[in-house]
């Protein structure tokens, strides 16, 4: 026994010579480096715990540019709100898709297309982003979107009721998955059973969803438990098959036409089919949520937001006795959501709140990068670099209180406001829900619209109030993903107008 447990010490002691043996070290012109005291994890469960916390006590340690490793990666992050173009604008060495490409292939099981001689089929359907998902080319989602949330919303609410109790999350979660899903997919031509159908799929993507963070780190199938059915599942919702006997969107039908012509394999349409509603779904679920939940309880911001749309309304001939005599919908279009500066604001504040995203460039040879106050760093290749909106977003020089929602912090003079400033200088890039350059969300021009209409739906049909006073804490396991979802659902009441 005594000879095993010496072995067994030895193993170790040779393990942890040979870890700091190899252990990298600084070199001239790169940022400070932090290990962290884990093998391959290096900080990365102090980061996941708090991800701000954990940011902002290395800003005040290095300063504006650091080096971590993070999950076997080394990534150095620039703070400097004035350099973050600066940082990341030298493609040559610095580029996206690595990344991207990395977790499409683990979370979605998509195919490799970048710099192969099918390229062309991602370029040829990221252009439709903006063809369809785009300016005036936006309208007829937004048509076909609101009725989908005012039927999913009365059906997901018991009106008999004058008063009736439920889950926030819950509440925000069913109406947006299922008119999301139907927006963009389209509802199924014949199987009667369509709402159990989608509800059961909004459970199996909540499912998946949670251990995101997990597969996305390449955590093995088998020590997932069910997420391989989870996706399995979502994937057979979206198949050429499944989408022959929907009524899809124009933006998903042009998409297929250009992965047919591509000669894409069923289960490589499939997969890319799931990476699009997992995009449309993720982020804007829980952006919706907090803004609602915030306006809920500022009574301020409420009425500020229900003038506006009670105006919109009046102007347009609209109100919801006219929908109850005559079985028609609320209809707003997208230009009246853009004018609705108010409620844009109010959005504005809850993704400057809840966003978490880390934006991500990956090096493809040892490079030198500059600020933009001249000063230069080095870094290696397969280094990450990184940026973390969610530090500039709650810089109190930036933005005074920032922990307080101030529906009106993006107003000012009853016009969007976009002077915002770090060192008595002007920022270009104050909000960063969405990423930023080349890798910005495509889709967040759709995003915001949905969020604008669930919204103004919202209030439209219901009073609603909560019956909890304690904000629920946000789940840091998502941190880097995107908008944070609350931790616990909190319970509510609402009664139809």
């Amino acid at each position: 026994m005594l000879t095993v447990l010496l072995g067994v010490c030895l193993v170790i002691v040779s393990v942890a010579m040979l870890l700091q043996a190899t252990a990298r070290r600084r070199r001239p012109g790169e940022p400070p480096l932090e290990r962290g005291p884990l093998p391959y994890l290096g900080v990365a469960l102090e980061f996941s715990q708090n991800p701000l916390g954990f940011i902002t006590s290395r800003w005040k340690k290095y300063g504006d540019v650091f080096t971590v490793r993070l999950a076997g990666h080394y990534t150095t992050f620039v703070l400097d709100p004035h350099s973050l173009t600066h940082a990341i604008r030298n493609s040559r060495v610095l580029d996206f898709r690595l990344f991207s490409l990395e977790l499409g292939s683990r979370a979605f099981g998509t195919t490799n297309l970048y710099g192969t001689s099918r390229d062309w089929i991602r370029v040829d359907s990221d252009a439709l982003y903006h063809k369809e998902l785009q300016g005036q080319n936006l309208d007829k989602v937004t048509d076909v979107m609101m009725g989908n949330l005012q039927s999913a919303m009365l059906a997901a609410t018991d009106v008999q009721q004058e008063w009736n109790r439920g889950e926030l999350w819950a509440f925000v979660y069913r109406i947006m998955f299922s008119a999301s899903f139907n927006t963009l997919f389209g509802r199924h031509l014949e199987d009667r059973d369509e709402t159990a159908r989608l509800v059961h799929s909004m459970q199996e993507f909540q499912k998946y969803d949670k251990r995101f963070p997990e597969i996305i780190s390449n955590v093995p199938w088998w020590l997932l438990g069910h997420t391989r059915k989870h996706y399995e599942y979502l994937k057979s919702m979206v198949t050429p098959a499944e989408l022959c006997q929907r009524g899809v969107s124009e933006f998903i039908r042009l998409r297929q036409e250009i992965y047919t012509d591509g000669n894409l394999s069923a289960d490589e349409k499939a997969a890319l089919n799931f990476g699009t509603m997992w995009a449309s779904l993720s982020n804007t679920v829980p952006a919706a949520f907090w803004t609602l939940y915030h306006l809920l309880k500022d009574p301020v911001a409420m009425a500020a937001v229900r003038a506006e749309v009670d105006q919109l309304l009046k102007e347009t001939g609209q109100s919801l006795e006219n929908v109850k005599e005559g079985g028609k919908i609320i209809h707003v279009t997208r230009q009246q959501l853009n004018d609705m500066r108010c409620l844009g604001s109010a959005i504005n504040e809850a993704l400057r709140m809840c966003s978490a995203s880390i934006i991500i460039r990956v090096a493809t040879e040892d490079a030198e990068l500059a600020l933009e106050s001249g000063s230069t760093f080095r870094i290696r290749k397969g280094d990450r670099v990184g940026l973390f909106p969610g530090f500039l977003h709650m810089d109190p020089e930036v933005y005074d209180d920032p922990e307080t929602f101030k529906y009106d912090r993006f107003l000012e003079d009853g016009e969007e406001k976009t002077g915002f400033y770090k060192n008595g200088r002007k920022l270009r890039h104050y909000l960063l829900p969405f990423g930023h350059g080349v890798s910005m969300c495509p889709g967040r021009f759709f995003a915001l619209n949905e969020i604008k209409q669930f919204i103004t739906i919202v209030v439209c049909y219901f009073h609603m109030e909560l019956l909890e006073k304690q904000t629920p804490a946000m789940d840091q396991s998502r941190a880097g993903l995107g908008t944070l979802a609350p931790l616990k659902d909190c319970l509510f009441r609402y009664r139809l107008k």
